[in-house]
């Protein structure tokens, strides 16, 4: 328990001097403050205003005049498209598009929503109930982060003990320190805001299921640790993958094992269902639609790439790709001489150590069950309509680094000292990122560079 203790404190110290004063007030993107609130007040809509626009799903309740009272009622939900040359064309709930001319509008009011899944507001319920709209968001996301330093050490121990991981506790924590500080996990952690307080917040419920669900030994909890990670980040949704395929891999043919093994999928998806559900119903009360969670609404609807090919697609996979495994900084003879694209950076740049996956020297059942997982959670991401911008690195590589460090355990190349010079890379770089990543006075370090939009 000391050791515990220390790796726990050790982090959240690190984690706190990189945020600094970050720390003293809350971000300026606390979306899950506002849904705290909202959650407190016993509805889905926002009780005020937000501050700013960013990355709030809203759309319009018009009433109407006229030919269009006739033809749609006396009033509509939805939003103008803004699509060119259609200034009247307004797109309901339902995704139906008609026309209203501007003669047969009323004054419209417009309703907000949290667009991002809801479970980290509901952690945050506590914090909002003492410290309302003024909650800290950013000593919220420090505190999780430090935590998923302990998770993580946690998961590579059990490893050893089940016989997986023949791992020396020394290895362990240089993979642990790699996990926590060589990765996306240093810079996210002492940011605060939405985005990044959902990955670190998913991260905790993702370590949580993979250690419950390692041999299926404990199918319940991995189901509720499972569905609160995909009711914080909805990729994880696909981790699922982890569990089923250790339970059902390994009887393949064997119809004895049916019963034990249908059991344990009841106990796992039970918590799931019941997750899936409520998210369903909450998807429905605000958007009239079970199936839209949201991000449809984000700019009240008129961000051009998701109005048109949808929030998954094949035309962002290039630029996905690009921002993952191949973007660069750029270097030229003005001031300031390094720039770097706020569409992040490849991971072989910032999580060098990577590399060993490429080599394994051991191979088992359990490593392939954590590669598996790892593309099942990546895949669909990288047809995602975001890059992750605004970033350092690609974020999003967070849903499935742990899958990721677990096979670096598992394969049982030495941790010597090629490997450890790629993970004190890997925190130099990471830390460069906690410093200067929308820190006052390096802006100019950061530009918009990777490629065209989706046309």
């Amino acid at each position: 328990m000391r050791v515990y203790a220390i790796v726990f404190f050790l982090a959240l110290g690190v984690f706190g001097a990189f945020a600094g004063p970050r720390l003293l007030m809350h971000s300026s993107d606390n979306h899950f403050v506002y849904l705290a609130d909202a959650f407190m007040h016993g509805q889905a809509e926002l009780t005020r205003k937000p501050h700013h626009q960013n990355d709030w799903a809203s759309y319009e309740v018009l009433p109407l005049k006229g030919d269009s009272a006739a033809a749609h009622g006396e009033v509509v939900k939805g939003f103008f498209t803004k699509r060119g040359g259609k200034p009247d064309e307004f797109r309901l709930l339902n995704g139906t598009q008609i026309t209203v001319p501007a003669a047969d509008r009323g004054e419209a009011e417009r309703k907000y929503f949290v667009s991002f899944p809801p479970f980290p507001g509901v952690l945050m319920i506590p914090f909002v109930a003492v410290a309302g709209f003024g909650a800290n968001d950013v000593v919220f996301t420090v505190l999780f982060a430090a935590l998923n330093v302990l998770l993580l050490y946690l998961l590579l121990k059990r490893l050893v003990s089940m016989g997986y991981s023949e791992r020396t506790e020394t290895d362990n924590r240089w993979l642990t320190a790699l996990f926590g500080f060589g990765t996306a996990h240093l810079w996210c952690a002492s940011m605060g805001q939405v985005w990044f307080t959902a990955l670190i917040v998913g991260v905790s419920m993702h370590l949580a299921y993979v250690y419950f669900s390692l041999d299926t030994k404990r199918p319940a909890l991995a189901g509720l640790f499972l569905a609160a990670g995909f009711a914080s980040r909805t990729p994880l949704l696909f981790a699922s993958a982890f569990f089923v395929y250790q339970l059902i891999w390994p009887v393949v043919g064997e119809r004895e094992a049916w019963p034990a093994v249908a059991r344990k999928l009841a106990l796992f998806v039970l918590p799931c269902l019941v997750m899936g559900l409520s998210l369903l119903l909450y998807n429905a009360v605000r958007f009239e639609n079970p199936l839209e969670f949201g991000h449809s609404y984000l700019a009240t609807g008129t961000i051009a790439r998701i109005r048109d090919f949808g929030l998954f697609n094949l035309t962002f996979l290039s630029r996905n790709l690009t921002a993952a495994f191949t973007l660069l900084p750029s270097v030229d003879s003005a001031y300031p001489y390094l720039h770097l694209s706020k569409h992040g950076m490849s991971l072989l740049l910032t999580t060098p150590a990577l590399v060993w996956l490429l080599w394994p020297q051991r191979k088992h059942k359990m490593a392939r069950a954590m590669g598996l997982s790892a593309l099942c959670v990546a895949v669909p991401l990288f047809f995602y309509q975001n890059t992750g911008w605004e970033q350092f690195g690609f974020r999003f590589s967070l849903d499935f680094m742990p899958y990721l460090i677990g096979c670096l355990a598992l394969g049982g190349r030495p941790i010597n000292r090629t490997f450890k010079g790629l993970i004190i890379a890997g925190v130099l770089v990471n830390a460069l990122g906690a410093v200067t990543f929308k820190r006052g006075g390096f802006g100019s370090l950061y530009s918009d560079y990777l490629c065209e939009e989706p046309k």
